[in-house]
């Protein structure tokens, strides 16, 4: 699993941090500048390690310009961090030169082909702190699954390193009604419901985030349109009410995130069609 979203992975069970002595409580993060689509991001060292595109290295850096394995990064027994180039394709740099293997401090520039990112040495407890921040800007408030935002990440990192995956998307059946009826802490209940049976039907891999209103996203990493329809079902009968949904795959329904949305969307309409026809039919 990509260790750079190990943290991530249950985002309501944040680990309490055990208490270090303020001489051991340092952790160095690599904070992306550039590019625009990935700026903010925070990439925890995990020393020694490889830092690179693929899923498989110690620290992801989701972009086409980053080799697989970039660069490596370790702690030397005098305290002093470096990184060596593997043989990268466009090369290593730091402060605007390129290295074969160079040391690096806080505050520092290391340019991994378009990537920009900038040392930083913080106090675990400040580190602790931030992590939690950045969890909850990831998080949907009422639900607990991930937002919108998190998952377009997740779908384009997916893509970009060819990954197969089928997208489930699901849209709550009349929740309008639910609201009318019985009031919006009743609609609420029942997104929540959705969410508890989303988040106890899905693997520890797969990503469930909520689109936005009733709508809800699950990316099923590796799994064909049949495994994802067996979800799918499996979350429908954990629930008191209906709801459609709509699958698609990659790379078979597209090559962009669009595109795969797109499809999904097209098919979670097109059961709905379908149980609007069957009911005017009885």
């Amino acid at each position: 699993m990509n260790k750079l979203r190990d943290d991530l992975t249950d985002p309501t069970d944040i680990t309490q941090a055990r208490k270090r002595s303020l001489k051991e409580d340092r952790i160095f993060v690599f904070v992306i500048e550039n590019p625009p689509e990935i700026a903010g991001r925070e990439i925890e060292l995990k020393l020694p390690g490889i830092i690179g595109r693929s899923r498989d290295v110690d620290m992801v850096i989701p972009e086409k310009s980053v080799s697989r394995k970039h660069a490596f990064i370790e702690m030397k027994e005098e305290g002093a961090l470096t990184i060596k180039d593997l043989n990268s394709t466009n090369g290593t740099f730091v402060n605007g030169k390129k290295i074969v293997l160079a040391k690096i401090l806080p505050g520092d520039l290391i340019t991994l082909g378009r990537v920009e990112m900038r040392l930083e040495s913080r106090s675990y407890a400040e580190h602790i702190r931030r992590k939690k921040q950045k969890i909850e800007a990831i998080l949907d408030p009422l639900t607990h699954l991930y937002n919108r935002r998190f998952f377009e990440n997740e779908i384009k990192n997916l893509i970009l390193n060819d990954e197969k995956f089928s997208l489930i998307f699901i849209d709550v059946d009349d929740l309008k009604k639910i609201n009318d009826l019985k009031g919006h802490i009743e609609g609420d209940k029942a997104l929540k419901e959705l969410a508890v049976s989303i988040k106890s039907s899905i693997r520890q891999t797969d990503i469930a985030a909520r689109y936005g209103g009733d709508e809800f996203v699950i990316l099923v990493k590796g799994s064909s349109r049949d495994v994802a329809e067996k979800i799918a079902n499996r979350i429908k009968e954990k629930i008191s009410f209906d709801f459609s949904f709509g699958i698609s795959e990659f790379p078979e329904d597209g090559k962009e995130p669009e595109e795969i949305i797109k499809k999904a969307d097209e098919r979670l309409y097109l059961m709905k069609r379908k149980k609007k026809d069957e009911k005017f039919r009885m």
